[in-house]
């Protein structure tokens, strides 16, 4: 049961304008907003200061927003364009007000992240020139917020996390019941509550129950405190569950990375290579799009179909390329060799299948121009699968092979939510008291995800939120 307004157990209670839940960067943009916007601001952190930051912590923190043509990309990327790219990524099934909401106000929230100090750099190459990348990364961006928010005055709490809800006979959430180092404390917001706390990646039991029971042994990317009390909380609270409940974000990764918090040990170069399994058979077009478009949908694909683990393998025509150290994060050295059949015994693997995969590859490509900065339509024919760009025989040894699977960086359900983003009940009535920006937020994410879109996503609805949360408490 939530717990009333005025309840004892507590062993202190506190008061704020605004409340947040969770210090990732969604966390971080809301308290950082309303603390610009004149509220009060507590903002409670599960981990303790070490561990603080959420998934962005653990990424590179890149972010698509438009721009104009500049050193860092070779064209113009429009808002018309994010949004169209962000809608048919997700098969049309994306919420349009969401997406529109996020593609305008993209680049003004990255101006200010820019204001508070963040530096930019360009991102992975090859990915159509619309993604930057903070030159410091995912924890580089999040200390600079944590700093920010200190000298705002917002007031910070480690290693305490949400527990309940407290609400108001009526039904409106007016804070939350956290434990922390003294025990478990009351923190009332008049402004209403911020629920930036991410999924539920980190939460074995809920990944078997919404994903399958494959999911139980998926390498973990972000951080271990997103286990998903936060989205229990509002979805107890009456939250209308939105989104895609039995799917999730992914990568490529070398299958020899840490199990929990592994950070980007990640391939994202694979298209200038190809995919074998375990008995050395090519399974999925590399060249199909460009790789933010791909690397998702290939990861899972080997996780759920391709037996858990495959090969990506390179000859030194991809390896000697001068990006080809930028896109890829692997945490031990490849199995290489100087010919294929030492290659495979390397790996484990019938030799005879993977000298046959490869001269089949190598006699179906067909003429054409090499482009890696556009869909260059140079491809294989009379194989399957195809290779429908970037196709070029791998004929230069030495030959490099890295083990791969896939992990799980976050998962795609969520509430049903508006552009402040407040919080739907079950009945489509707007919910008093709760927002949530980023992770929480539903019908985003389907199928699929376009690199470089999660979090500006969380920058973007938490400065909203924010904003949004601090007039209220003004009120």
């Amino acid at each position: 049961m939530p717990i009333p307004s005025g309840s004892g157990g507590a062993a202190a209670t506190y008061e704020t304008g605004v409340l947040v839940v969770g210090g990732g960067i969604a966390g971080l943009a809301s308290a950082i907003s309303a603390r610009q916007s004149g509220a009060d601001t507590i903002l409670i952190e599960k981990a303790p200061i070490e561990g603080r930051g959420g998934n962005t912590r653990f990424a590179d923190a890149q972010m698509r927003f438009p721009h104009e043509a500049d050193e860092f990309g070779p064209r113009d990327y429009t808002v018309d364009d994010m949004f169209e790219d962000l809608m048919r990524i997700s098969r049309g099934r994306a919420n349009p007000d969401l997406i529109r909401t996020l593609c305008e106000n993209a680049r003004q929230t990255a101006d200010w992240l820019t204001g508070m100090g963040l530096e930019w750099e360009a991102g992975y190459p090859h990915t159509a020139g619309y993604r930057r990348s903070p030159k410091s990364g995912g924890q580089g961006l999040t200390d600079l917020l944590y700093r920010r928010l200190e000298g705002l005055g917002g007031v910070i709490a480690y290693e305490t996390g949400a527990v309940d809800r407290i609400r108001r006979p009526d039904g409106a959430l007016t804070g939350v019941r956290a434990r922390g180092p003294e025990g478990l404390t009351d923190i009332y917001a008049s402004g209403g509550v911020i629920l930036a706390c991410g999924g539920f990646q980190a939460n074995v039991e809920m990944r078997v129950r919404y994903l399958g029971r494959f999911a139980d042994s998926l390498i973990l990317r972000g951080s271990r405190y997103n286990t998903g009390e936060g989205l229990r909380m509002a979805i107890e609270a009456g939250a209308q569950p939105a989104g895609q409940w039995g799917d999730y974000h992914s990568a490529v990764l070398d299958a020899r990375s840490p199990k929990i918090e592994c950070g980007v040990t990640a391939l994202y170069n694979y298209q200038m290579g190809i995919f074998v399994d375990r008995q050395g058979h090519r399974f999925l077009d590399e060249g199909e799009d460009f790789r933010d478009h791909t690397y998702v949908k290939f990861s899972k694909f080997i996780v759920e179909q391709a037996g858990g683990e495959a090969w990506c393998l390179f000859d030194q025509k991809a390896y000697q390329r001068e990006e080809f150290a930028r896109a890829w994060r692997p945490v031990g050295p490849p199995v290489e060799a100087n010919t294929l059949k030492e290659l495979a015994e390397g790996m484990e693997m019938p030799a005879e299948n993977l000298m046959d995969t490869v001269a089949n590859f190598n006699a179906a490509i067909q003429p054409g121009e090499y482009d890696l900065d556009r869909l260059d339509g140079k491809r294989t024919l009379g194989v399957t699968p195809p290779k429908s760009n970037w196709a070029l025989p791998l004929d230069t040894p030495p030959y490099i092979a890295i083990p791969v699977t896939g992990g799980i960086t976050f998962t795609f359900r969520g509430g049903r939510c508006d552009s402040p983003p407040r919080v739907f009940d079950s009945p489509g009535k707007v919910m008093d008291g709760p927002h949530a920006p980023g992770a929480p937020i539903g019908e985003n994410f389907y199928y699929n995800y376009p690199g470089a879109s999660s979090v500006i996503r969380g920058a973007v609805f938490g400065r909203i939120a924010g904003a949004h949360a601090a007039s209220r408490a003004r009120a």
